[in-house]
């Protein structure tokens, strides 16, 4: 807190001043825009408060800065040394930490982000590519292999909707395996999945059904021909006039 009868006697003298040196005077113990008195900025001439051993969000204040940083024509920022509490040391204006701009060295965000670390940027894991392509082939209808898996009724079971789950129960692929369904016509999920290799999954594959054969156009005609043959044959039934 400021001294207030100090600034009292020093408000009561503003009367012999100018009108200007009394407005520009007054301004330094009003309030600012966010309500806290000007001190709180670290304007020369006014009390500090000190923070050493609080908290903001993740950071704990452990010494303040010899070093300031001017902010506009006369706010001097106050910078202070925090520690965050995943061990990072950094030095944040004071501003930033009462207004609640600055509550961590940026691991908070991390930590957010990061479900299970397998699908960061440039670094997705075998793993975790597998399981997304499984749920592409179940439940991705614009997706090549849909007609093969989802549109057959095909899908993963409903602990393995989420990757954690998925990953507990098949762990990572060994080199040049991939996932492969026991049964062919059932659902993915523990007992029914295992990693092959292309050879195994070669052969564990449905019962092959031939293409019907489209008949050509001379078939066609040849079959034609011989009904009209048939039709002009003696003995042959003829219709009434």
């Amino acid at each position: 807190m400021q001294n207030l009868p100090a600034q009292q006697d020093q408000l009561t003298g503003l009367a012999r001043k100018p009108q200007a040196t009394r407005t520009k005077l007054a301004a330094l113990w009003s309030p600012n825009r966010q309500g806290r008195p000007r001190g709180e900025w670290g304007r020369t001439g006014h009390s500090l408060v000190d923070i050493t051993g609080k908290r903001f969000g993740d950071w704990t204040v452990l010494a303040i800065r010899p070093e300031r940083k001017r902010r506009g024509r006369r706010v001097v920022a106050v910078l202070w040394l925090c520690r965050c509490d995943c061990g990072t040391e950094r030095i944040v204006w004071g501003t930033n930490l009462r207004l609640g701009r600055s509550a961590s060295c940026g691991c908070r965000v991390a930590k957010r982000n990061t479900k299970h670390g397998h699908a960061r940027k440039g670094k997705v894991t075998s793993a975790y590519k597998c399981w997304v392509r499984m749920l592409q082939r179940c439940f991705n209808p614009n997706g090549t292999h849909y007609p093969n898996y989802g549109a057959r009724g095909i899908k993963p079971c409903e602990r393995w909707l989420k990757f954690e789950n998925f990953y507990a129960d098949m762990g990572d692929p060994p080199p040049g395996l991939s996932i492969d369904r026991i049964n062919v016509n059932g659902d993915y999920e523990p007992g029914n999945c295992r990693w092959a290799t292309p050879a195994e999954q070669a052969r564990n594959r449905r019962p092959f059904k031939p293409r019907r054969r489209r008949t050509s156009l001379a078939e066609l005609q040849a079959y034609a021909a011989a009904l009209a043959r048939a039709a002009s044959a003696p003995g042959s039934a003829r219709t009434a006039p």
